[in-house]
C-alpha cells in the first residue's frame, strides 16, 4: 500500500504542484491551505507524513507541528520554509519534526527526504514491535507454575525486579534461568535500556575477557579495531551472565571489581570506563561447593549471592506439567486451528512418569514434536518421542487395585515390583549396572544377584 501524505501550504501553486508530482510518484496525497483543516484531516484519517509550511495563516507551522505530535507522535512531519533561519529549523526538529526543506526546492529533494522519513518510520515501528514481542516473552504470566516452589520464585522475582540488587539464579539446565533474568530486567526501571546476555560457558578465556570488557586495537593478534565489550553495551541496562561458574579464576577478579567499583578497562587499554549496569547471574552448579574446592572466589560468590533465586527441576514440581503442556500447545498449535488438541491419558501418564533431565526445555521440545505428529488425532502416546514411549508408565510401580481381593500372594507382588524397578533403572541408565545400583540405592553385588534371580535383564552393560 502506498504511503499517505498530507500537504499544508497556503501558496496555491506550490500546493497543487507538489500534490500532482507526489501522486505521480505513487503517493496518496491530499492538500489543504490552512493548519486547522490539516489538523482536522490528521485526526480523522491516517497519514504517514505531513509536509507543512512554517508560515501559515491562523495557526503557525510550529504550533501545527506541536498539535500533530500531541495527537500522534508517530506521524512524520517535514517542515517547508522560505523565511526560516537555521535556528528555526533546529527548533522545529527539537519539537518533533523529522526534517525540513528550504524554499525554493526541487521535488526530487523532497521525495528523497520523504523516502528517508518513511524508512525511518518503518524501522522505528519494527524496532518497537520487536521490543514489545521481547517484553511480552518475559512477562510474569510466562513464568508457569502453581506449585509452591514456583510461587516462591515468582514472588522473589516481583520483589527484586524494581531494585538494582545483584541476583544469582540457580537451577539445572533447561529450568528457565534466562526467562527469570529477562523478567527481572523487563520489570525494572531499566526496562527500556539494553538487556545483554552472555553465555560464559560458550567462550574460551581469551574470547570471554574481550566479550565482557572489550579490547583496544592491537591488543592481541586479530584485534584490528577497537571493540566495545558487553558491559559497555549494557550501560544503563542489565547484563545476564549465564554459567558464571565457568569464568576463570583470574578473570573473576575483574568481575569482582566491576561489582565493587563499577569500573573496568578494555583488554589492552588504559582508560578506566564506568559500568552503570545491573548484574544478573545464573549457574547450574553449587557455587558454594566450588568455593570450598578453591574453584570459585569466595568474595565474588558473596557479591553475586546478594539475592539468590532457586528454580526447582521439573521432576520436583510435576504438578506444573499440565499447565506447561497447555502453555506449549498454545505456542505450537497453528492459529488457524479451532481448539487445542486433547492429550490422551496414556500420553499424560508417560509425560508425568518421566524424570525430565532436560527440564522445561526438554518438555517444550517434546510437545513441539507431539504437535508436529498429532494431525487431527490429538496428543497420543504414539505422537511422543520414542524414548518416552519405551517407558512402562501404565500404572504407578507401587500402586495396585485391591478392591474385591480376598487374598494376595505377597512374594509374587514383591517380585513383580522388584522386576519393574530394575527395568526402570535399566531404561534410565541404558543398562549401566554401576548407575543402576546407584539410583536403586543397593550394592552392585546385590543388583547382580537380583538380575540373575529375575533372569530378565541379562544383557546389561557392565561398566
Amino acid at each position: 500500500m502506498s504511503s499517505k501524505v498530507l500537504i499544508v501550504d497556503d501558496e496555491k501553486l506550490m500546493r497543487i504542484s507538489l500534490e500532482s508530482q507526489l501522486k505521480k510518484e505513487g503517493y496518496q496525497v491530499k492538500s489543504v491551505d490552512n493548519a486547522m483543516d490539516g489538523l482536522r484531516l490528521v485526526k480523522s484519517e491516517e497519514y504517514d507524513v505531513v509536509v507543512t509550511d512554517m508560515r501559515l495563516g491562523g495557526m503557525s507551522g510550529m504550533d501545527f507541528l506541536k498539535e500533530i505530535k500531541k495527537f500522534n507522535a508517530e506521524i512524520i512531519v517535514v517542515i517547508m520554509t522560505a523565511y526560516g533561519t537555521l535556528e528555526g529549523a533546529v527548533l522545529a526538529i527539537k519539537e518533533g519534526a523529522y526534517d525540513y526543506v528550504s524554499k525554493p526546492f526541487s521535488t526530487d529533494e523532497l521525495i528523497i527526504k520523504l523516502q528517508r522519513a518513511l524508512l525511518h518510520k518503518n524501522t522505528t515501528a519494527e524496532v518497537t514491535r520487536l521490543r514489545k514481542e521481547i517484553q511480552a516473552e518475559f512477562e510474569y504470566y510466562n513464568i508457569i507454575g502453581n506449585s509452591e516452589a514456583m510461587k516462591r520464585v515468582l514472588e522473589n522475582v516481583k520483589s527484586v525486579s524494581g531494585r538494582d540488587t545483584t541476583v544469582l539464579i540457580q537451577g539445572e539446565s533447561g529450568t528457565g534461568k534466562e526467562k527469570i533474568a529477562g523478567a527481572i530486567h523487563y520489570h525494572s526501571t531499566r526496562r527500556t535500556c539494553p538487556f545483554i546476555r552472555v553465555s560464559c560457558a560458550a567462550l574460551n578465556r581469551e574470547i570471554l575477557e574481550s566479550e565482557l570488557f572489550g579490547h583496544e586495537k592491537g591488543a592481541f593478534t586479530g584485534a584490528v579495531k577497537t571493540r566495545r565489550g558487553r558491559f559497555e553495551l549494557a550501560n544503563t541496562g542489565s547484563i545476564f551472565l549465564d554459567d558464571v561458574d565457568d569464568i576463570p579464576l583470574d578473570m573473576q577478579v575483574k568481575l569482582l571489581r566491576v561489582l565493587q567499583e563499577r569500573t573496568f578497562e578494555r583488554v589492552g587499554g588504559e582508560e578506566t570506563l564506568s559500568a552503570d549496569v545491573r548484574v544478573v547471574c545464573a549457574t547450574k552448579k553449587d557455587l558454594l561447593g566450588l568455593v570450598k574446592e578453591g574453584r570459585f572466589r569466595e568474595d565474588l560468590f558473596y557479591r553475586l549471592n546478594v539475592v539468590p533465586i532457586h528454580i526447582p527441576p521439573l521432576r520436583e514440581r510435576k504438578e506444573d506439567i499440565s499447565l506447561l503442556i497447555n502453555y506449549f500447545l498454545k505456542k505450537f498449535v497453528s492459529q488457524y486451528e479451532d481448539a487445542l488438541p486433547d492429550v490422551s491419558s496414556e500420553a499424560m501418564n508417560a509425560i508425568v512418569a518421566y524424570d525430565w533431565p532436560g527440564n522445561v526445555r526438554e518438555l517444550e521440545n517434546v510437545i513441539e514434536h507431539a504437535v508436529a505428529f498429532s494431525e487431527l488425532k490429538g496428543i497420543s502416546l504414539e505422537t511422543l518421542p520414542a524414548y518416552l514411549r519405551r517407558t512402562d508408565v501404565r500404572t504407578d510401580l507401587l500402586s495396585m487395585d485391591l478392591s474385591g481381593r480376598q487374598t494376595i500372594h505377597l512374594q509374587d507382588v514383591l517380585t513383580d515390583v522388584e522386576k519393574k524397578l530394575i527395568q526402570w533403572a535399566h531404561q534410565k541408565t541404558n543398562g549401566n549396572q554401576v548407575k543402576m545400583a546407584e539410583i536403586l540405592g543397593i550394592p552392585r553385588t546385590t543388583l547382580r544377584n537380583r538380575l540373575i534371580k529375575l533372569q530378565g535383564c541379562s544383557g546389561e552393560k557392565d561398566q
